[in-house]
């Protein structure tokens, strides 16, 4: 006769043994691209290619897709493309690692008429900002908002990567889950809680919507929807079991979810908001009460994803986590701004731009940190002991929480 904490620890193995199998079967027999043959895939944009001075570049699966600098290609473009996939050999030190590439195929566009309108939207919200803001705030705005990053400079980028700010400016699944948070703070003092869990999620989707259903950006929509419903409708059990559903079933579609940065931070912010918020919100008494929840929100989805989003995006600088600490507090009042700005510059740009001056001076405040704190680069390469110190990072995290639970 099985005890009754048994049932869930057994349900729990046999859930994670199928997602093993899964893994195991899906890695082993993938179709893989082999050098040497010919392709012929179809590619539609759901984020910015990346470019430098000679070319744009891209991932299909595993291959490195390069194409001409010109002509420029961006969200919502979709593409024919035919060519040869080739080994590519690079040598860092005394380590050589090889990736396939495709070089330069041939390419035919292909109009997308589903994406049409997203891509619409989203020019017409960059632009509302771009008329009112300087262009380093504009573009800082916009890759806060929406994820885009073409109108952000490569010098002030540079400085975004150098400082471990780059994961602020990219449609991030931690962006959704803050904004989740955020809204259903703001209004759950003026409606009934089904309604706010309502009005939340439908945000969730808009703001997908917003980003041009980015992938990153959808399946965090789905996973904070998951975690807040169960989250607000039952206990902490149920929405930590409802995030963990959602995760499982995720990997078991899509396997390579789990090297993916966005799953990471999506689910990882959730975690941290089901565990924290309610804490953060007992112990922040210096808070004033109109923002403690859009704070205790905020602060928990950082603790949450803290390793993901100092390490996930390469070198990080050992200064680090107190830019972070300086500068996220500013995250949550510029999207929630942002937001509403990019909603009133859909219809008229000008109606955007009283908010956008509002939070002018705290994108002046985060671009100025940025420039200053990045000519302090002290660069810290972690690649060969992240694994260790996210795990450590967790286990420290959840013993710190026992604790706190058997003090109570």
């Amino acid at each position: 006769m099985l005890r009754r904490y048994e049932i869930p620890l057994l349900i729990a193995s046999i859930f994670l043994l199928i997602l093993i199998l899964r893994f195991l079967f899906f890695f082993t027999f993938e179709e893989k691209l082999i050098v040497g043959s010919d392709v012929e895939i179809e590619h539609t944009f759901l984020e910015q290619p990346k470019s430098n001075e000679f070319q744009q570049y891209f991932y299909i699966d595993d291959a490195l897709v390069v194409l001409p600098l010109f002509p420029k290609y961006s969200y919502g473009d979709k593409l024919k493309l035919k060519g040869t996939v080739e080994k590519l050999s690079s040598r860092d030190g005394s380590d050589v690692t090889e990736k396939l590439i495709i070089r330069n195929p041939e390419v035919k566009s292909i109009e997308s008429e589903e994406l049409a309108v997203f891509k619409f939207i989203r020019q017409r919200i960059v632009l509302a900002y771009k008329s009112i803001l300087p262009p380093r705030e504009a573009g800082l705005l916009s890759g806060v908002v929406l994820g885009v990053e073409d109108g952000i400079d490569d010098g002030f980028k540079n400085e975004l990567k150098r400082t471990g700010m780059l994961h602020v400016v990219v449609a991030s699944g931690s962006n959704v889950v803050l904004v989740a948070g955020i809204i259903f703070g703001l209004i759950s003092g003026l409606v009934k809680k089904r309604l706010g869990i309502i009005f939340t999620i439908a945000v969730i989707f808009f703001y997908a919507l917003l980003t041009g259903f980015d992938p990153p950006i959808v399946r965090a929509s789905i996973m904070a929807s998951f975690g807040f419903t169960a989250l607000l409708l039952g206990r902490q059990r149920v929405a930590l079991m409802s995030l963990m559903f959602s995760g499982w079933l995720m990997l078991m579609i899509s396997p390579r979810l789990v090297t993916d940065v966005g799953f990471q931070l999506s689910f990882s912010a959730t975690f941290g908001i089901i565990l924290f918020q309610k804490i953060i919100l007992t112990v922040g008494r210096i808070v004033p009460n109109l923002l403690k929840e859009d704070f205790a929100t905020t602060l928990a989805a950082q603790i949450g994803a803290l390793p993901f989003l100092l390490f996930a995006f390469g070198e990080v600088s050992l200064l680090s986590i107190f830019i972070n600490l300086i500068l996220l507090w500013t995250v949550p009042i510029i999207m929630i701004f942002g937001l509403l700005s990019a909603v009133l510059g859909l219809s008229i740009p000008i109606l955007a731009s009283p908010f956008l001056y509002l939070i002018y001076p705290l994108l002046a405040f985060f671009s100025e940190v940025v420039r200053l704190s990045s000519n302090f680069y002290i660069p810290l390469t972690l690649d060969s002991i992240y694994a260790p110190i996210t795990v450590i990072y967790y286990i420290l995290v959840v013993y710190i929480l026992m604790k706190r639970k058997e003090a109570k």
